[in-house]
C-alpha cells in the first residue's frame, strides 16, 4: 500500500492506544495529529482541515459523541464544502452505542484494535 496524502486526527485519551494507532498509520500517512480528549480534537479541527477523524467515544472532559456534534456544528456554521469523515474507535459492540454514533453524525465505527486496512478502506 502506498502513502496517503490524507490528514488524519486521532482523538484518543489512552497514550498506549495513541501510540499503537500512530504506529499502525504513520507508514500510510505523514499527516497525523493526536488529540488526547474531545475538547482538544474540536480545537484542532477548528484551526485545521482533516480528511478523517478517528474518535474514541469515552474520553474525559468531552467525550467523542459531544466532540462529533461540535465538529458537525463547526462545519455547518463555517459552510465548509467538504464534510470530514468521522469514525468512532471503540471496543464496544453494543447496538445502542453504534446507533448513537450515527445519531450524532459519525460516518461509521472501527473496532479496537483496528488494522490499517480497516482505516484505509474508509478512503475507498
Amino acid at each position: 500500500m502506498e502513502t496517503l496524502s490524507k490528514k488524519i486526527l486521532i482523538a484518543e485519551d489512552n497514550t498506549i492506544n495513541q501510540k499503537v494507532a500512530l504506529l499502525l498509520l504513520k507508514k500510510y500517512s505523514q499527516h497525523i495529529d493526536i488529540a488526547d480528549n474531545g475538547l482538544v480534537a474540536v480545537e484542532k479541527f477548528r484551526t485545521q482541515s482533516y480528511d478523517l477523524v478517528l474518535m474514541d467515544l469515552h474520553m474525559p472532559g468531552m467525550d467523542g459523541f459531544e466532540a462529533t456534534m461540535q465538529i458537525r456544528e463547526i462545519e455547518q456554521s463555517e459552510n465548509r464544502a467538504k464534510k470530514v469523515k468521522i469514525f468512532a474507535m471503540t471496543a464496544s459492540t453494543l447496538q445502542d452505542e453504534s446507533e448513537r454514533c450515527y445519531a450524532v453524525g459519525m460516518d461509521g465505527y472501527i473496532s479496537k484494535p483496528f488494522s490499517p486496512a480497516e482505516v484505509l478502506a474508509v478512503f475507498d
